[in-house]
């Protein structure tokens, strides 16, 4: 060790002395330029020396053998002293030199070296490479990179990862890709790396080249996420037709196939509800893939489709499991909450609000409220509404918030929450309303109360409006109320105002042009209104694909065929609607007994007006029409 020390000062030592002397020119210029003269001199070889310099080569390697690193670099000095123009020995010892951190004894070396004859190496190269980036030459150092690379038909992956480093320091990406690419493999896609890789892509916009990314370290890992990575990006691509080939493989129940099911569920966004189902059904029933998050997603279909006794099975077996997001759990106790009311079963589904309302911790109350009122718990709905409006109508920010934006965004937060209680206590009182007019409607002194309820939630809507005047939303209910309220005029206004409304698609357009034009189909007011209400009626039907309309549009046309004196396309169209979903229906029924009378179909205008009564006892039209036939 003390040999190899003082070899080393002696060296720098010889090199210091030198430096006064003129300096000759190098397009490689590095840090420590050797004077011409003193290095023709330095490099002067003794008769015999070659011997010597042998011996100690062979002494470095036995001792490197033996794992004595220190006394090895001695005897490589000394070999290199005493043979000065070996390629192979001066490189050696510049590497020894970089070593220890003599980075300018270590750069005369290597470019004296580099002058010298003998084998090219790898390590020759990368020295180099390193002494230069060293020096900041950035040139130089790129250059002894790439020909050491292609000297190691880039293999050598720590010499991939040093030149990675230089690339990032350069900020050369294109060509840091390119690197990358080649380098993930070596280190198995280690997850640093592929990071650094994707936002590279996504930074220079080649996303293509990220699905190809992913798709090889799915290969090489057999790690489903990579998989997931490369779906969300085809997703991204909007490539739905390889998303849906690569979910048709999915036949476990990981995480990420939960994931990839769910990407999966993005291409059919603009898919009829049947072919989604369909594609839920095969993974569920056929490939046997049990995540939570396809059962939901089947659970809510399923629903919507009506295929009630299915939904209540896979959506009450997951509602409790979705622990990724609350939110999907919540809204699981929400159907089942419908589902329950569908059922008559109002204290289950209260207690399936009440479990969505604590899987969000609280910020169900909208929707608990509401189920409270259709569970005719009226009282308990209106007193969990009043608490809530006067916390929200006391909320005010915390004084540290001093950013206005900041400010602003909370106190807009803090107004839709409090205007959404609002709605839904107009909500509850609609349901009261309706209850009365349902099972009262002869009791003069609840009929009175049903439209008190109703002007009340009119004030709730207004306070609405006044703070947002553009929602939709809340005028088309105060629409529908206005009809009920019999002020017609008003009602009619309100309707044009919403039709006309660039706002229009923010509502269930099909919904609003058949309630409006039915509305001025029933009433038949004045001149024009048939005319109207079934133009409109017509634009509800467009947009549907043929053979699709709901029943109850279907129904609105057919009452206006029937206005219009054309009974037996009336008649025709009323066969296309499924009757048994429409039999406690006293629209439908009074449709259908008046369209059988008009066409003189004597026995089922009986059959029909009979069980109108049974639904609306009462009913002038039938009492007149059976009366008339006894």
């Amino acid at each position: 060790m003390r040999l190899f020390a003082a070899l080393c000062a002696a060296l720098c030592a010889t090199i210091v002395a030198c430096s006064s002397a003129p300096a000759k020119k190098n397009v490689d210029a590095g840090p420590a330029e050797v004077p011409e003269q003193a290095e023709s001199e330095y490099l002067v070889v003794a008769p015999g020396n070659l011997d010597t310099a042998h011996a100690a080569f062979i002494q470095a390697l036995d001792l490197e053998l033996r794992g004595l690193q220190h006394e090895a670099d001695s005897m490589w000095m000394l070999a290199w002293r005493y043979d000065p123009r070996s390629r192979y020995l001066s490189f050696k010892v510049a590497q020894k030199m970089l070593a220890v951190g003599a980075d300018s004894v270590a750069f005369t070396i290597a470019k004296q070296a580099n002058k010298l004859k003998g084998k090219k190496t790898v390590s020759q190269f990368e020295t180099m490479a390193h002494l230069y980036l060293k020096a900041g030459v950035a040139d130089s150092t790129r250059k002894y990179f790439m020909l050491a690379l292609d000297s190691s038909k880039y293999q050598d992956m720590k010499l991939l990862y040093d030149y990675s480093l230089f690339l990032e320091a350069v900020q050369d990406k294109k060509e840091l890709v390119r690197i990358y690419d080649l380098l993930l493999p070596q280190t198995n896609f280690i997850q640093s790396l592929l990071g650094r890789q994707v936002n590279l892509l996504v930074e220079l916009g080649r996303d293509s080249a990220l699905v190809d990314l992913f798709e090889r370290a799915h290969e090489a890992t057999g790690q489903k996420d990579k998989l997931a990575r490369m779906v969300q990006v085809l997703v991204i691509q909007k490539r739905y037709a390889e998303v849906r080939a690569i979910a048709d493989t999915i036949t476990s129940s990981l995480d990420d196939d939960a994931v990839i099911i769910e990407l999966a569920l993005l291409s059919y966004a603009n898919s009829p509800k049947e072919e989604t189902l369909k594609f839920l059904k095969k993974k569920y029933y056929t490939d046997g893939v049990r995540v939570p998050e396809l059962q939901y997603h089947l659970g809510i279909l399923e629903h919507m489709e009506g295929e009630v006794d299915s939904a209540w099975a896979h959506l009450e077996g997951v509602h409790l499991k979705l622990s990724r997001d609350r939110s999907y759990g919540a809204q699981a106790c929400r159907n089942l909450s419908a589902m329950a009311f569908g059922k008559n079963n109002p204290e289950l589904a209260v207690m399936y609000a009440e479990r969505a309302d604590s899987l969000l911790s609280g910020e169900g109350k909208v929707f608990l409220a509401i189920a409270l009122g259709t569970a005719k718990k009226y009282e308990k709905a209106y007193a969990l509404l009043d608490s809530m409006l006067e916390v929200w109508s006391r909320w005010r920010p915390l004084e540290a918030i001093a950013d206005s934006a900041q400010m602003a965004t909370i106190k807009a937060r803090a107004a839709a929450k409090y205007h959404s209680f609002q709605r839904a206590y107009a909500d509850v009182l609609l349901l009261e309303a309706g209850n009365i007019e349902k099972h009262s409607a002869k009791d003069t002194l609840k009929m009175a109360k049903a439209r008190e309820l109703r002007t009340k939630a009119e004030l709730f809507w207004e306070s609405v409006i006044a703070e947002d005047s553009l929602n939709i939303q809340v005028r088309y209910e105060m629409a529908m109320n206005l009809e009920r309220l019999n002020r017609i005029d008003e009602c009619f206004a309100m309707f044009e105002y919403i039709v006309r409304s660039p706002l229009l698609g923010e509502l269930d357009s099909a919904s609003v042009f058949n309630y409006y034009g039915y509305t001025l189909l029933n009433l038949n007011r004045k001149p024009g209104d048939v005319e109207k209400g079934i133009a409109l009626v017509d634009r509800a039907l467009s947009s549907f694909a043929p053979g699709k309309a709901p029943d109850a549009i279907k129904d609105s046309k057919a009452w206006g065929l029937y206005k219009q004196g054309k009974y037996p396309e009336a008649l025709d169209l009323m066969m296309k609607i499924d009757a048994k979903m429409f039999d406690g229906d006293k629209d439908y029924l009074e449709h259908l007994a008046a369209i059988h009378a008009a066409l003189g179909n004597r026995t089922e205008a009986v059959k029909a007006y009979r069980r109108l009564l049974k639904v609306r006892p009462g009913d002038p039209e039938a009492l007149k029409y059976l009366k008339g036939k006894k």
